[in-house]
């Protein structure tokens, strides 16, 4: 099954189908700081597994 990862409307290739969904993330927010806290949410289209990663949404102060 292969996989998409989608940020900001943006889709992302799986750069390496080995890795866990949170490794991937983690990957990624060297590009997207913002990633290191992101939700991620995962639905199945096909034989493809699409996930999306969206910013947590927390209080500041």
């Amino acid at each position: 099954m292969s996989r998409i990862f989608i940020y900001e409307g943006k889709h992302y290739e799986d750069p390496d189908p080995n890795m866990s969904i949170d490794e991937v993330r983690q990957s990624l927010s060297n590009f997207f700081p913002e990633l290191s806290n992101a939700e991620s949410k995962t639905a199945k289209e096909g034989d493809t597994e699409k996930i999306t990663f969206s910013k947590r949404v927390g209080t500041k102060g």
